[in-house]
């Protein structure tokens, strides 16, 4: 039998996500970028969402010039192969975004699927 338990709060489920995937920090945020939540706490949220409400609006200009359907993710990698990824959700009408920075040669996928369904259940 499993000792694992559903997150009680936002926070929880993210910090379960960096602890799993060994992640720089991660943002929740509402489809306007503002921030849900943030881990580490000292993350700078605002700049996490200021990024996060800008490629919401990339991936609204795919979505409307390109013709692409819902978009699932935008990643942005750097020189460092850093990467900070956007993961859209949608929870009972709510779009959602979630955030997070990976280092170079980190998978993050599989971690932030599990993660997403904690986010769900918490809501």
């Amino acid at each position: 039998m499993s000792d694992y338990q559903v997150p009680a709060t936002f926070d929880e489920a993210l910090q379960n996500m960096i602890d799993r995937g060994q992640l720089e920090g991660a943002v929740l945020a509402s489809s306007d970028g503002l921030p849900i939540a943030t881990v580490p706490s000292a993350y700078d949220a605002e700049t996490a969402a200021a990024m996060v409400a800008l490629l919401q609006s990339v991936s609204n200009e795919a979505h409307d010039q390109l013709g692409m359907s819902g978009v699932d993710e935008v990643t942005v990698v750097g020189r460092d192969r850093r990467r900070l990824v956007c993961r859209y959700l949608q929870i009972d009408g709510e779009e959602l975004i979630l955030a997070l920075m990976v280092p170079a040669n980190r998978y993050y996928r599989r971690i932030s699927n599990r993660a997403i369904k904690e986010i769900k259940a918490v809501w």
